[in-house]
């Protein structure tokens, strides 16, 4: 590339990385308050009971190291039954005030049926009366209603944690990739400078929540790309964030990993707390306190899982990182050079060979238009394509066919959206017998290895039932039929050109001179005729004419008076001996034949081949009349064939359209060649 094309190459990509980076700013505020993410779970609130774990209390070895928290639900504590004899002596809505231990009623009414009689009667028994009835009760909570209210407050525990984690859950599927769900650590406490209230963790992983419906369990694990362990102060003004230190926690972090590394997290919380101002101070509490925010920065340990808007900072990274290369001479990366509309060194020209249409079959297992099949064509031209469309136009339906037309030519693809749900959707739309090749990546819960498990299961169970002899028979099937509905499709695309031919299209006659349909360039010779009629000879401009006004006038009269058979009659001699009758009948015969031959053979003539010919010599032509007398007599005899399809050949051939049949003519070859040794 020209240098000052270059360099303005280079200015105009760094002018837009300039523009995407402000416009990022734009469109975000960062957070500086917790209260103000989508959900946050405080890893402190988790119980340390049976199916609860996480990996802030210590390591365990039961568990893997990449699981960071797990919850299992478990059925409610059903309340235990009271005793018979306390029936009647307490309010059973009672037993569920979990605050206050439930009393008997100091009196009991009773009904009471007098017999042979329609009356009732009340009887009101007092407590005191029924010794018996206290000691059961008292029984009753000590060995039932005690335990169950203990049981029932665990579970209550595990409960609210288990909730908080199916609305993360809930919350995540609704809003797609345009949220995150992350590890905070090291909450700030603290009133900037600048005067800002800021109450935020300083330190950040990347988490994957997995929930597993049939065994009712939430499990929070490492991110599936890693946890990407990194500082985040962008909560705090550019001139109150400590750079150095944030670079060093950067490095720290990175060679770290493990967000449970309480000596390489700690350490670097104490240091980013120190580099804010000389009041910082560090808490490693598991619990967050209630701290008012002052000019003293606080930091807690407390850790704590949260659902939040994503970030622009990894683009933003991205960008510094494309413009810091740019600016130190680095080549500007061809997917990025597209986007900001200028040549890449990278991409090169594209060949000839690459221009061309793609000439192969195109595989699409669904309808299609040509503007879908020309997709393949520009996939092949360029490093990307854009198709844009309302809903509902077949964005999807051409993104299938395109996935089933790469599998079917040996090339793998990787299908990315902003949702999980469009994928999901793109996946239905794959035809039954290729979906096991299609693998979701969507994340690593169950659901996904289950996918994973089908795709595998699938490609296995195909191998095991694989039949070479069967799918050759239903290959070569396969290949007939395509092969007749090709050929009954450009039977069916000749007879429409034929026919739209004859009307409207246009042809170039005498190397350009005429253009139009034939019916507008017979009308243009026509109406020519009288101005390109020429005298062939050439005479001196110098030289007087010979004749006079009064011969010239006879001679045109003459030669008007001798046209066509007139003159023909002056060219003949006049024969020293008549032959007889019947030579002469047989030769006026012959003349005839030979008149119908020459009517036939001027209505096929071609002006421009006829002009080609008078070019030549007298024994090229007879060269060129002999082999045009073989190929006639050759055309002669196959139209006489007893073979159908010899007559439809020809017709073909003679039509231009070859094409199929040298392709037949191909297969037939190949099948011969394959058969050759089998004879032998």
């Amino acid at each position: 590339m020209d240098a000052n094309l270059q360099k303005s190459a280079e200015e105009k990509a760094v002018r837009l990385i300039d523009y995407l980076f402000e416009l990022g700013k734009l469109r975000i505020t960062p957070v500086r308050d917790f209260k103000e993410y989508k959900k946050i779970l405080w890893l402190s609130d988790i119980p340390k009971q049976k199916n609860c774990f996480t990996q802030a209390w210590e390591r365990d070895e039961n568990y893997d190291s990449d699981i960071w928290l797990e919850i299992k639900t478990r059925p409610e504590p059903s309340l235990p039954a009271i005793p018979p004899e306390c029936e009647g002596w307490v309010d059973i809505s009672s037993l569920r005030n979990k605050k206050d231990i439930p009393e008997l009623s100091q009196t009991k009414r009773e009904i009471i049926e007098i017999p042979k009689s329609q009356d009732e009667k009340d009887r009101i028994e007092r407590l005191k009366e029924h010794p018996e009835v206290q000691k059961a009760w008292d029984r009753y909570l000590d060995e039932k209603w005690l335990p169950w209210v203990d049981e029932h407050d665990q579970w209550e525990k595990e409960h609210k944690i288990y909730s908080t984690l199916f609305a993360i859950n809930q919350e995540q599927l609704r809003l797609g990739e345009e949220y995150e769900l992350v590890l905070g650590l090291g909450l700030l406490t603290w009133k900037t400078p600048s005067g800002v209230r800021v109450q935020r963790h300083l330190i950040v992983a990347d988490a994957i929540l997995e929930f597993e419906p049939r065994l009712g369990k939430f499990t929070v694990r490492t991110h599936p790309e890693g946890a990407n362990l990194r500082p985040e102060l962008e909560m705090l003004e550019v001139e109150e964030q400590p750079l150095e230190a944030v670079k060093s926690a950067e490095i720290s972090l990175a060679n770290c990993g493990d967000p449970w590394d309480r000596s390489c997290i700690e350490g670097v919380l104490q240091a980013l707390v120190h580099s804010l101002s000389d009041k910082g101070e560090y808490d490693n509490t598991l619990r967050k306190k209630d701290i008012r925010a002052s000019d003293k920065p606080v930091v807690e340990y407390a850790p704590a899982l949260i659902l939040r808007k994503r970030s622009i900072k990894g683009l933003t990274e991205t960008l510094k990182r494309i413009k810091e290369g740019i600016e130190q001479g680095n080549e500007i990366p061809s997917e990025f050079a597209d986007l900001c509309e200028v040549t890449s060194n990278v991409r090169g020209d594209i060949s000839k060979e690459q221009k061309q249409e793609f000439d192969g079959e195109i595989f699409f297992p669904k309808p299609s238009n040509s503007e879908q099949r020309s997709v393949i064509d520009k996939l092949r031209l360029s490093t990307g394509v854009l198709v844009q469309g309302p809903p509902g136009t077949g964005k999807s339906h051409t993104i299938a066919n395109l996935i089933c037309h790469l599998l079917a030519t040996g090339q793998r693809i990787l299908i990315t959206a902003k949702t999980p749900r469009a994928l999901q959707v793109l996946q239905r739309l794959i035809p039954s017998e290729l979906r096991p090749l299609c693998i979701s990546a969507l994340g690593a819960g169950p659901e996904e290895r289950r996918s994973l498990e089908a795709s595998v299961n699938g490609i296995l169970r195909k191998n095991e039932e694989w039949n070479e002899d069967k799918a050759k028979k239903t290959r070569n099937e396969t290949e007939e039929t395509l092969k007749r509905l090709k050929e009954e499709k450009i039977q069916i695309e000749r007879r429409l050109r034929t026919i739209r031919e004859s009307e409207t299209h246009t042809q170039i006659v005498a190397g350009g001179t005429y253009r139009g349909t034939a019916a507008q360039i017979a009308k243009d010779v026509n109406k020519n005729r009288s101005k390109f009629q020429w005298l062939q000879d050439r005479i001196p401009l110098n030289k007087s004419c010979p004749f006079s006004k009064t011969e010239l006038i006879c001679l045109i009269n003459d030669l008007r008076y001798f046209k066509g058979e007139r003159y023909d009659e002056l060219k003949q001699l006049w024969p020293e001996k008549l032959p007889s009758t019947d030579i002469f009948r047989d030769l006026v015969k012959d003349e005839n034949n030979e008149i119908q031959k020459e009517n036939i053979e001027k209505k096929a003539a071609n002006e421009d081949v006829a002009e080609l010919l008078a070019a030549l010599n007298s024994v090229v032509i007879n060269n060129i009349k002999d082999i045009s007398s073989r190929i006639l007599d050759e055309i002669r005899r196959l139209k006489v064939s007893s073979y159908s399809w010899v007559k439809e050949a020809l017709n073909d051939v003679l039509g231009g359209n070859s094409e199929p049949w040298k392709e037949i003519a191909n297969v037939t070859s190949k099948v011969v060649m394959s058969v050759e040794p089998l004879v032998e």
